[in-house]
């Protein structure tokens, strides 16, 4: 007889959930292994035996959001049909990720300034999808024939990152809605 499947986390997927909530919440810095551990409710020599070290933990956590952060761009970008639409779609979602409870800025830009060495494996899949954002950004131009794609990509993840930054530090949404605003005068100026 067969068994019903069983939707318990498998052990690394609770070590990176885990992992990633505490990150996110105090900072790579401010959390220990044996704070994942307990977190994760497994033994050392299981988070062992997934990973060799806490970097490893860094860098999967950051893999997992990374995917997560590009499939809901692609994904509210992708319901637009026009370039246009597709940018103020971005920073739509942006106003989506802020809006949320549990908002602590942006993931990417903590861990890098954490990490403080650019060639920590972290550092470097941070700097990894900001590139990939700003080539999201510049390719919707590109494909529009926008003046200066490249420079309006870089426009634009400007304005998202400073959105970010400037929501974590105030607490509020407003931010977010005005780089939506800018995000019209960029693609306006981008589309004469």
């Amino acid at each position: 007889m067969n068994r019903p499947a069983t939707s318990t986390p498998s052990a690394r997927e609770r070590i990176l959930s885990c992992a990633s909530a505490l990150f996110y919440q105090k900072g790579i810095n401010n959390v220990g292994i044996n704070e994942i551990i307990a977190c994760s409710d497994i033994a050392r020599m299981t988070l062992y035996h997934h990973f060799k070290s806490k970097d490893d933990i860094v860098g999967a956590v950051l893999e997992q959001r990374m995917a997560q952060r590009q499939a809901g761009l692609l994904t509210a970008m992708g319901s637009a049909r026009t370039a246009r639409t597709k940018i103020l779609a971005a920073f739509d979602y942006l106003s989506d990720i802020i809006d949320d409870n549990e908002f602590r800025g942006c993931a990417f830009i903590n861990a890098a300034v954490e990490l403080a060495n650019p060639e920590h494996p972290g550092a470097a899949l941070a700097a990894a999808h900001k590139q990939w954002m700003t080539l999201q950004f510049e390719q919707i131009a590109r494909n529009a024939q926008w003046r200066d794609p490249a420079l309006f990509g870089l426009q634009c993840q400007l304005l998202w990152d400073g959105a970010t930054a400037a929501a974590q530090v105030a607490c509020a949404s407003k931010p977010a809605r005005a780089a939506r605003l800018a995000a019209a005068t960029l693609i306006a100026a981008a589309q004469s």
